[in-house]
């Protein structure tokens, strides 16, 4: 491939909703050039749509979990202050890092986060490079380390255009009665205008740096466009009811106008970058310009989000890109990959996007290696010693100031400044938890939202996102459990706070009579603004959901029936309330639900697949296609889609095109028994292609037999956690399993469940285990603890357990979500009373003199815990493909050891040595026991 150049421009919170009318009226020229002249499409966002996390994963390729970015504000390196977001936290090479170990020159203006500029061999300006924050006669200079190399410090900072230098004339472009407008009461304007010049500041930075600086790779990084959209959204046509004629007269044209100026600026880049220059234009998420517009945003940190879209702009064009192509399903995962494949790199195999093939004129050789974390070479990042964990961070410091306190060296910190620090680090931990969640990763996220939860069970948002994870892991007694206490706190809170509202309003909104409250009025005013944030629509969604899990669908339907009326432009909730009609077989209504939700946002896929639903029971199968190429043109990566889109070709007799849907829906969801059964039906008898049928046939019956297996499980996982647990409880058929030298054998549990007890048997019978012995026989352990030091950080790392097949890895329960998706695994899941688990940790901790408080409180609050962790893994695994669980109780084992033994053996298919495993259980160890 040739050397090329690329320009990798950022828009933040562009909607094509917004762009595409403003191109029809002419008004956008160089963004329609770049339409017209390569591949455009929706690009999908992650969740928490917040711009920090989202432009690192852009960067990167990776998720938030991955590449450590998780908020707006961390703590301070000393672990006492907080501190905007900084590029320290990253744990990633970003792509200016990767080509920079290739010798390839970068020029970075603006990412978020960049600051402190990191040296690569090229030129950074940092997110901080911008900012005005006072007014010009007091002094305006370059924040320290805002640009690297530092020669080019002044050059660049006599380029920024600060508010107060702004002519009338750039503000009327905006607001054409600026004039009109008394700033001593609206301070909106001063907000436009500082938004205008910051964004002016970074176009200058561009283009000086377009014209005086080598490069190979060239990002830039606006985001004007949020902010005015946060600003100013509201006022843009058509008129919003809540909005006065004043306001709309005065403010109307703001969105539009940021749009048609950056398309001005968008110009002069395209120039000044000159030809055969490959350009990305994107945004990493979108902004609702319409009736989809929230009337109101949520009382919480980053409540501004709920105004994103899912969807933001992406357009590529440039030397081997398609013309006027549409891009099915891109990501923001996918740019750094498809960066990489531009300049005939390899895509880091721990990179979650993947190479965006389709806008290439000719399919691009992708190649991989395991992860650009371990090349060695100047990459142009800070020195390891500079780079934190925000999190970890402030533990530290924590931990650290006690002991200088303890010992007299410092006085205790202000506690506003402790809380301030407290509520950054809980907000990072909730972007973290959610981040989780949108990668399907709800046993982590769970372990977040219920410490969160416990810690402060007033605030609603915990709760509902802990109750997202456990109706994803099955747990419906848990979601009952959280909806039972919302209603009831929410009723609680009401009776309490009702006598004193209108006091209570009017403190809210006085800053100064607040400060001049005691302890007990701050307190009060406290519960009030925690029941002002509770929504009673939104539990009832919860219970919704709940009486949905437990089949009862009238009941559903009647409570979710509350919560439409009062939120008739969420099309989410008709999606759910057609969902119930579905399954009271209540089609016609189930039908014309669907149907409103496509009124409301007629993006929405998942109301195209159900139109087309009811198209094919009508058997309108034309009208069945052209509904799911609609939902296919939203989402392409979209299984149900394709396979519906396949069953109605089947229903017009295009066999051919029907096969490559259900192809498609194959690839995509590689275990849909549904598809393989009707892709062999259509090989067999259609296409004449018997032995390509008989596979896809064979996959059909393995995945429906291992659904069921499934089903099983989760029914025995239930019974062993709520009933009088069997000695033991097998689950799943094994024979459908690979051989054992194809799975990974992993011995679970609670720590001191006995997990040590179960790899000593296996080794003992002759199964390989991965162990290093870092960790030595001690009073707690005689015949050791059989573990392997990898395992602690398998959040951060699990590639190598990929290496661990036909061996035994003992590995905590809690850690078991970061097992590799594809890889089989046959579970040991050792239980233990847990009086018995918790008596045998307080005496190793007095042991090892790290006794912790052994209250009764505390106690009960562990021994919840460890229920509730057990009741997740057992739920996780259930679902989890290719996998096999074998739950064994402790006690059984000690009891009958060459029963246990056999048990064990069968569950790995045979072949180890029985007599030799029943000897490795020695009762006398079994000393903690629970009295009875």
């Amino acid at each position: 491939m040739q050397p090329r150049k690329v320009l990798l421009i950022r828009w933040d919170a562009v909607d094509w909703k917004v762009i595409h009318p403003l191109i029809d009226a002419g008004k956008m020229p160089h963004v329609q050039r770049l339409v017209e002249n390569g591949a455009m499409g929706h690009i999908a966002t992650l969740h928490p749509p917040l711009s920090p996390m989202l432009w690192t994963s852009i960067a990167t390729g990776k998720r938030p979990f991955k590449h450590g970015i998780h908020g707006f504000s961390e703590p301070t390196p000393d672990g006492r202050g907080i501190q905007p977001i900084t590029n320290l936290s990253r744990k990633s090479k970003a792509l200016w890092n990767i080509l920079n170990q290739q010798g390839l020159r970068s020029v970075v203006i603006g990412w978020w986060p960049s600051h402190p500029a990191e040296p690569i061999d090229g030129v950074t300006v940092s997110d901080h490079y911008h900012r005005a924050s006072r007014p010009l006669d007091q002094g305006w200079p370059l924040l320290a380390n805002a640009v690297h190399p530092a020669h080019l410090s002044q050059t660049l900072a006599d380029l920024r255009m600060h508010p107060d230098l702004l002519t009338p004339e750039m503000v009327e472009q905006f607001v054409p009665l600026a004039r009109e407008i008394d700033q001593d009461k609206d301070r909106r304007l001063a907000g436009l205008m500082k938004t205008l010049a910051e964004c002016v500041s970074l176009h200058s930075a561009a283009t000086w740096l377009l014209d005086h600086q080598a490069w190979d790779f060239f990002a830039v990084y606006y985001d004007a466009i949020d902010h005015f959209c946060h600003g100013f959204m509201k006022y843009h046509p058509p008129q919003q009811r809540r909005i006065g004629d004043r306001d709309f007269e005065l403010y109307r044209n703001v969105v539009s106008m940021a749009y048609q100026f950056h398309d001005q600026m968008l110009g002069t880049l395209l120039k000044r970058a000159g030809e055969d220059v490959t350009v990305i234009l994107m945004s990493d998420h979108g902004f609702h310009p319409d009736h989809l517009r929230p009337a109101a945003i949520p009382d919480i940190p980053a409540g501004p989000a709920i105004e994103h879209r899912d969807f933001g702009i992406l357009t590529i064009t440039g030397p081997g890109i398609k013309k006027d192509e549409l891009l099915h399903g891109p990501s923001v995962l996918d740019i750094a990959p498809t960066v990489l494949a531009l300049y005939g790199l390899a895509v880091g195999e721990d990179m979650d996007g993947k190479v965006l093939s389709q806008a290439f004129l000719h399919t691009p050789e992708v190649v991989s290696i395991p992860s650009w974390e371990d090349v060695p070479g100047a990459d142009g990042r800070h020195p390891p010693h500079t780079q934190l964990d925000p999190v970890a961070a402030h533990e530290a410091a924590q931990e650290a100031t006690e002991q200088m306190i303890a010992l007299g060296y410092i006085e205790r910190p202000a506690e506003n400044r402790e809380l301030a620090v407290e509520k950054t680090v809980r907000e990072l931990r909730y972007n973290l938890g959610e981040a989780y969640q949108d990668d399907d990763r709800h046993l982590e996220a769970c372990e977040i939202f219920s410490l969160l939860n416990a810690a402060d069970a007033d605030e609603q948002r915990f709760a509902v996102r802990l109750f997202v994870s456990c109706q994803a892991l099955g747990m419906t007694e848990e979601m009952r459990r959280i909806v039972d206490d919302l209603d009831g706190r929410r009723r609680a809170l009401f009776e309490e706070a009702t006598p004193h509202l209108a006091e209570f309003r009017k403190l809210a909104a006085d800053a100064e009579a607040e400060k001049a409250l005691s302890d007990d009025q701050r307190a009060e005013l406290a519960k009030w603004r925690n029941l002002a944030r509770y929504q009673p629509a939104a539990v009832d969604y919860l219970k919704a959901q709940v009486l949905t899990a437990e089949k009862r669908y009238a009941e559903a339907l009647a409570v979710l029936s509350r919560v439409t009326r009062a939120h008739v432009v969420r099309p989410g909730l008709f999606l759910q309330t057609a969902d119930l009609y579905l399954r009271l077989r209540r089609f016609g209504d189930a039908e014309a639900v669907y149907a409103k939700a496509l009124e409301i946002d007629p993006d929405n896929a998942h109301a195209h697949v159900g139109l087309c639903r009811m198209a094919l029971r009508r058997r309108q199968f034309d009208v069945a296609v052209q509904r799911a190429l609609d939902a296919l043109q939203r989402i392409y990566h979209y299984p149900l889609a394709h396979f519906l889109l396949g069953e109605a070709l089947v229903g017009l007799k295009d066999y051919e095109r029907a096969a490559e849907a259900m192809r498609a829906a194959i690839s995509f969801n590689p275990n849909f028994p549904e598809a393989h059964a009707r892709l062999a039906m259509l090989l067999e008898k259609r296409l004449g292609d018997a032995e390509s049928a008989r596979e896809h046939r064979r996959l059909a019956r393995q995945m429906r037999s291992r659904k069921t297996a499934r089903r099983e499980r989760i029914s025995v996982a239930e019974r062993v956690e709520n009933a009088a647990a069997p000695a033991v409880a097998a689950v799943g058929s094994v024979e459908q399993m690979p051989p054992v030298a194809e799975c990974l054998v992993v011995v679970t549990g609670l720590p001191r469940s006995g997990t040590s007890m179960f790899m000593q048997m296996l080794a003992a019978g002759g199964m390989s285990v991965l162990t290093d012995g870092m960790r030595e026989p001690d009073e707690d352990n005689p015949r050791g603890y059989l573990e392997f030091e990898p395992v602690k950080n398998l959040l951060k790392d699990a590639r190598w357990l990929l290496g661990g097949r036909g061996k035994a890895v003992k590995i905590v329960a809690p850690l078991l979500g970061a097992l590799p998706p594809g890889l089989p695994c046959r579970v040991i899941l050792s239980e233990r009373d847990l009086e018995e688990v918790l008596d045998s940790q307080e005496r190793m901790l007095v042991r090892r003199k790290q006794p912790l408080p052994a209250t009764p409180e505390r106690r009960k609050l562990l021994r919840d815990e460890y229920g509730r962790t057990l009741a997740r893994v057992k739920a996780a695994l259930a679902k989890r493909p290719s996998t096999e669980l074998l739950v064994v109780e402790h006690r059984a084992a000690v009891a009958d050891a060459r029963g246990m033994a056999e048990k064990v053996n069968a569950f790995l298919g045979g072949g180890l040595d029985v007599v030799k495993m029943a000897a490795a259980i020695d009762p006398a160890l079994h000393r903690n026991r629970a009295t009875v």
